[in-house]
């Protein structure tokens, strides 16, 4: 009995010391773990921004295509802490650089995904915030523009303008519909689909002058 009872103490007591050795090691990889986290953090914040900065560059010297990738690093790195305790902040930055790859589709004829940019962002009117907002409807507008679509690109713009009607650029693109020709020359790069969509401009001809 008293060997059973000795046993028993000691078995207790390598338990409880194991309980007491295992703490501070857990504790110890969990700080160890959110200092990595930390660290990856900052390591991310710092690259998402050399690529903004650098994006921001090219696009100014009409490096478009450098440009679209850079925003694209930009887009890839935002998109892994969407789903996190981040997501809030990150949302919209996420807008902001995805309407500037947008600009940048629209400078390359890439209509489709400037569209798909420009929409990401618009379906996100409070991360975006008015400014960006704003942005995105005149290049989703552009973009439609680029493909025939002169009701969803009017429409877009009147949208954009009753955010900021002091934008040069949006009051600019709006003007240019004034002109029949713009339109008979936006039109002209309709397919039959997009053409279909908008009936009220289906069969528009512009005025002739000698």
């Amino acid at each position: 009995d008293i060997f059973l009872g000795a046993s028993f103490e000691a078995t207790r007591c390598r338990r409880d010391a194991k309980r007491h050795n295992d703490a501070p090691v857990t504790s110890r990889r969990a700080k160890r773990s959110r200092a990595m986290t930390l660290a990856d953090a900052r390591d991310g914040d710092a690259a998402f921004e050399a690529n903004r900065v650098a994006g921001n560059a090219a696009y100014d010297r009409e490096a478009f295509v450098e440009a679209t990738a850079r925003y694209t690093e930009c887009v890839e790195a935002l998109e892994k802490r969407l789903g996190s305790a981040e997501g809030e902040g990150t949302a919209r930055r996420a807008c902001a650089i995805r309407a500037n790859r947008a600009a940048c589709f629209v400078k390359r004829g890439k209509h489709a995904l400037a569209m798909e940019d420009a929409s990401w962002v618009i379906a996100r009117p409070l991360e975006a915030g008015a400014g960006i907002l704003a942005k995105a409807l005149y290049r989703r507008a552009r973009a439609r523009e680029g493909v025939g679509d002169v009701e969803a690109a009017l429409a877009d713009l009147r949208a954009a303008e009753k955010i900021d009607p002091h934008d040069a650029l949006i009051q600019s693109a709006l003007n240019n519909f004034t002109s029949v020709f713009h339109i008979a020359v936006v039109l002209d790069r309709a397919s039959p689909e997009v053409l279909a969509r908008q009936p009220a401009w289906r069969n528009f001809k512009p005025e002739t002058r000698p």
